[in-house]
């Protein structure tokens, strides 16, 4: 929320000629405020802007402050955001800083409305009072109206893994009155995966720009229609966050990597087990683009950076240094029938170390990780995926890259056939494990425009709109390209998977519907391909 000025009511006639009487309130943007437009005439004819203007730059200082409305939040909440007041030495430069402190208090999301009112003060017997130096006093008359203590929220979105969510939500806001937050949450996917946890939010802790968010957690990461694991989490994370762009987390959660489906390939059964994960990671975003649904111009990037085995021994610590990096940009070349064009990128590597990191095993004949040349192989869990709507199209979800085959499965000889041995319902059978890897990069040029005629004016209202798209990516274990610079391009280069389409999508909140035909133009034996036509949702770019 922003703040604009306003006249209320008719300026009061004050007891004398240097007061005056004016309000800041919420809804539009404080740049505003010199060209708002003059209050109405008070009764003595005399105009509010006008009279304002001819002693906006005299001496005022504020002597006290009211405040009015606040049934649960704590009274020295409001007066340490309006602390900047009392340094205002005219008008001009208190009505300045109830803006900011206006905006200020909107930022803890705990009020529906505040406006602050400057007007004269005075003493206990009447008269104006008068600050340091007998300058002119000015009283600040500050209503709150809170929004309800109890909250709920309830919504779709789809995972990392390519799986839709729906989350619920019930808290308490401002319960205790120092602007805190309180909330339990349920995440259950249509698979078997779940989450729940319970949040503690503070904002603006000790009175610095600083928000803290601790939350306590488990949660089910179910794969087994991508590789055959799942993985528990149960632990804690605290994040800080600030006015700026970057946040600041730590994480420590017991982690269990478990095979529901007893099919595992062997990558995956070496990679079972517990394991400690103590981590600190920043993010950094970098938003330009003009709308985060269907943006029309613009750029945004973020990386996110990861080291884990922060302060334990233990020899079940998970412990590398990982850092990711996506990027978009877009620019209009016909606005008139909404042609655009864009580039995506997504670049990250992964890099384990220690003693838990040599544990792990891999098949190299199979593309999956190895140590058996007494090198690292970092937890499947923390790796990255390639494949999927939104990623890499053409391909199924986690479905390039280096992967295992899976053990036989005795309900493949079970399905239904027909008399010439062909299923009798179609069945989609997994045979193979991605297994991921620690060094990823993809990247998707595509051109986008709005569909035409006037019968489809809803449509394009709605944001649905065509696309034609190119999309390339490597996924690798890091130890395959440990050689020198020419022989690690070369591995790159050959591992190298491509696609090309054209689809039509449709922006949702939850993200983006694509209904894609395409086909791969190059890919690895055991990808998981998808030619013709494919169907997913994929996150927007600016989540």
């Amino acid at each position: 929320m922003e703040a604009r000025e306003e006249a209320r009511e008719e300026p009061r006639t004050p007891s004398t000629s240097s007061a005056s009487s004016a309000s800041a309130s919420s809804g539009e943007a404080a740049s505003e405020t010199a060209n708002a437009a003059p209050a109405p005439a008070s009764a003595g004819g005399h105009d509010f802007r006008a009279r304002y203007d001819a002693i906006r730059q005299d001496a005022c200082v504020v002597t006290s402050i009211e405040i009015r409305g606040n049934e649960r939040t704590k009274s020295a909440l409001i007066e340490r955001e309006l602390r900047r007041v009392y340094e205002a030495k005219t008008l001009d430069g208190i009505k300045d800083a109830l803006f900011e402190a206006n905006r200020a208090l909107y930022e803890y999301g705990i009020f529906k409305d505040v406006a602050m009112v400057i007007d004269a003060d005075s003493d206990r017997r009447g008269e104006r009072a008068l600050g340091e130096g007998d300058v002119p006093g000015a009283k600040i008359v500050v209503n709150v109206e809170e929004r309800d203590v109890f909250n709920f929220k309830a919504g779709t979105f789809m995972s990392r893994r390519g799986e839709g969510e729906a989350e619920a939500a019930v808290g308490l806001r401002n319960p205790l009155g120092f602007g805190e937050r309180v909330e339990f949450e349920v995440v259950r996917g249509v698979g078997q995966s779940s989450t729940y946890s319970a949040l503690w939010e503070q904002p603006k802790v000790f009175g610095s720009d600083v928000n803290a968010e601790t939350r306590v957690f488990q949660s089910l990461e179910c794969f087994k229609k991508l590789s055959s694991f799942d993985v528990t989490s149960r632990g804690a994370s605290v994040g800080l966050s600030g006015n700026g762009p970057g946040t600041l987390e730590y994480n420590i959660a017991w982690r269990d990597v478990q095979d529901p489906t007893r099919l595992a390939s062997r990558a995956v059964r070496r990679q079972l087990g517990y394991s400690l994960k103590s981590s600190v990671s920043h993010t950094y975003v970098s938003d330009h683009l003009d709308r985060p649904v269907r943006p029309m111009s613009g750029y945004l990037w973020k990386i996110r950076s990861e080291l884990a085995g922060i302060g334990l021994s233990d020899p079940m610590s998970t412990k590398f240094v990982k850092s990711e990096v996506t990027a978009h940009a877009v620019e209009t070349l016909d606005a008139s029938r909404g042609i655009t064009a864009s580039v995506s990128g997504r670049f990250g590597l992964l890099l384990p170390f220690g003693a838990s990191a040599r544990m792990a095993g891999g098949d190299a004949t199979s593309g999956a990780h190895d140590n058996s040349s007494g090198g690292v192989s970092s937890c499947i869990a923390d790796r990255f995926f390639l494949g999927g709507v939104g990623c890499l199209r053409q391909f199924e979800n986690n479905g390039a890259g280096p992967s295992d085959e899976r053990r036989a499965s005795s309900k493949d000889a079970s399905v239904a056939k027909d008399a010439d041995g062909t299923p009798s319902v179609p069945v989609e059978i997994i045979t193979r494990d991605a297994l991921g890897g620690d060094f990823v990069w993809s990247a998707t040029a595509a051109i986008q425009m709005d569909v035409p005629g006037e019968k489809f004016a809803a449509m394009r209202e709605a944001g649905i709109h065509f696309h034609a798209f190119v999309s390339a990516g490597t996924l690798l274990p890091v130890g395959s390209i440990a050689g020198s610079p020419k022989d690690a391009a070369k591995v790159i280069r050959d591992a190298t998977r491509a696609s090309v389409g054209v689809g039509i999508v449709w922006p949702l909140p939850v993200g983006q519907i694509e209904f894609n035909y395409g086909r791969a133009i190059r890919a690895g034996a055991s990808d998981r391909v998808r030619d013709g036509a494919q169907i997913g949702i994929a996150a927007h770019v600016s989540l």
